[in-house]
C-alpha cells in the first residue's frame, strides 16, 4: 500500500567536505563501500519513480549536496514535476550566488547544520574551521528569499549549546530550529563519547525550551525522544513527534536504492528497477514499524506522543 504524501530524503552524493565525528551515513560504517552517484538522465528516471507516489517534498542531501555542480539541475528535475524541493547542507559551500541559483531552480528551503556554536567546537567535531562560512550561508539563504531551518545535533560534547544555536538562528531570521539527538550510526559508531546521557539531554532540552519560549521561534525535536524517559511537558517550547520512517518518510541513497530511513543500512531495492509501491511491500518495513525502544511501549499512555522513540536506535 502506498504511503500518503511521503517525504523523500535523496542523498545525491556520498562525497563530503567535512569529517564529522557524528556522521550517520551508512557508507561510513565498517564493511560498507561508498555508493556511486547517479547521472542527470538517471535522476530524471528516479524523479519519475518518486513522482508516482505524490511526495510532499524531496530534500536533497548527501554527503554534502553542494559538491555536485549540477545540484540546480537536480532540483529542477523534481520541481518541474510539482514536487517541493529543499537542500540539507553543512553550508560551507553555500554563498549568495549558489543560494540564488538554487532558489531560481525551485529550492524553497535550506537546512543548515550547526553542530557547535564556537569556532573551536565546530572544528573539533567536523575537522574543519568553517563556522564563519556557515553564518555566511545563513545570510545567503535569507537574501535569496528561501526558508531557513537551522539543525543542531545534541551530543555529550555540546551540552547546553542548543540555546545559543537557537539565539543565533533567531538573529539570522531562521524560520525554525531542528534538534537532533546523536544516533550512533556510520562514523558515529566509532565515537561513543558523543552519546549524551539522559541528564545531558534533559539539560539541553530545558535550555532550548526556555530560549524558544522567550524568542517565540519554532523549535522541534526531529529525532523522537521517549516521553517515559524525558517527559515532553517539561519542555513546552519544543515540539515533539514520533517516528514516521517507513511510513511517511523514506531515504534514497546516491545510487537510487530505497531505504526505510537515513540511519538504516538495509536496502529495499533500487527505484530505477522496481516501483516504490513494490519495494515497500518488503516484510522488513512492517517489522521496522513494529519496533519500539521498550517491549511495552504500545501499551503506554504516552505512545501517541513519541511512538516508542527512534526505531533505528
Amino acid at each position: 500500500m502506498l504511503p500518503a504524501d511521503p517525504i523523500i530524503v535523496f542523498e545525491v552524493t556520498p562525497r563530503c567536505n567535512l569529517e564529522c565525528r557524528f556522521c550517520y551515513n551508512v557508507w561510513k560504517s565498517r564493511g560498507y563501500s561508498s555508493p556511486t552517484e547517479l547521472s542527470i538522465p538517471e535522476i530524471a528516471l528516479l524523479a519519475d519513480s518518486i513522482e508516482a507516489v505524490h511526495p510532499v517534498s524531496v530534500a536533497l542531501t548527501g554527503g554534502e549536496p553542494l559538491l555536485r555542480e549540477d545540484l540546480s539541475e537536480i532540483a529542477k528535475l523534481f520541481r518541474s514535476r510539482g514536487i517541493k524541493v529543499g537542500v540539507v547542507s553543512n553550508g560551507i559551500l553555500l554563498d549568495t550566488e549558489s543560494a540564488e541559483k538554487l532558489t531560481d531552480a525551485g529550492v524553497s528551503w535550506f537546512d543548515i547544520s550547526i553542530p557547535s556554536i564556537s569556532e573551536g567546537g565546530y572544528s573539533r567535531v567536523t575537522g574543519f574551521d568553517g563556522f564563519a562560512k556557515v553564518k555566511r550561508a545563513m545570510l545567503a539563504v535569507k537574501k535569496a528569499g528561501a526558508r531557513l531551518i537551522v539543525s543542531h545535533i545534541m551530543t555529550a560534547l555540546n551540552e547546553g549549546e542548543a540555546g545559543q544555536v537557537i539565539e543565533l538562528a533567531f538573529a539570522f531570521s531562521a524560520d525554525a530550529v531542528a534538534l537532533n539527538r546523536f544516533v550512533p550510526g556510520g562514523e558515529g559508531q566509532r565515537n561513543p563519547d558523543l552519546l549524551p546521557t539522559l541528564q545531558q539531554l534533559d539539560n539541553t532540552l530545558r535550555i532550548a525550551s526556555d530560549v524558544s519560549d522567550s524568542l517565540n521561534i519554532k523549535v522541534y525535536a526531529s529525532i523522537p525522544v521517549e516521553d517515559c524517559l524525558l517527559r515532553h511537558d517539561r519542555y513546552p517550547g519544543i515540539k515533539f513527534g514520533s517516528c514516521v520512517c517507513g511510513d511517511r518518510k523514506w531515504a534514497v541513497d546516491p545510487s537510487g536504492n530505497l531505504r526505510i530511513c537515513e540511519q538504516s543500512p538495509e536496502i529495499l531495492g533500487n527505484l530505477l528497477e522496481f516501483s516504490f509501491e513494490n519495494l515497500i511491500e518488503n516484510d522488513s518495513v512492517a517489522e521496522f514499524r513494529r519496533r519500539s525502544r521498550f517491549t511495552n511501549c504500545r501499551e503506554c499512555s504516552a505512545y501517541d506522543k513519541c511512538g516508542g522513540g527512534c526505531r533505528f536506535i
